[in-house]
């Protein structure tokens, strides 16, 4: 079960660092989404709800790894 307490490193960094830029990408990529259904331009609310998905997902296994390097001493390998 060492893997429920340990973040990988991508690329010299924790992978923590990695999904919160991919969270920040996503969530302007909502936003945009959002805009241009309130205008009317496009039939976006199929790519809206899988975009949320995506961010819920990602955001829970961000929150986890953040939470547990900063208060359980996850170990970051």
């Amino acid at each position: 079960m060492d893997f429920l307490t340990t973040v990988p490193l991508l690329w010299g960094r924790p992978a923590n660092i990695w999904l919160g830029i991919i969270l920040g990408v996503l969530l302007i990529f909502q936003i945009y989404l959002g805009i241009m259904m309130v205008r009317g331009r496009m039939n976006l609310l199929k790519l809206h709800k899988i975009n949320a998905a995506f961010l819920f997902i990602i955001a829970l296994i961000h929150a986890y790894w953040g939470l547990g390097i900063w208060f359980f001493n996850f170990q970051i390998k």
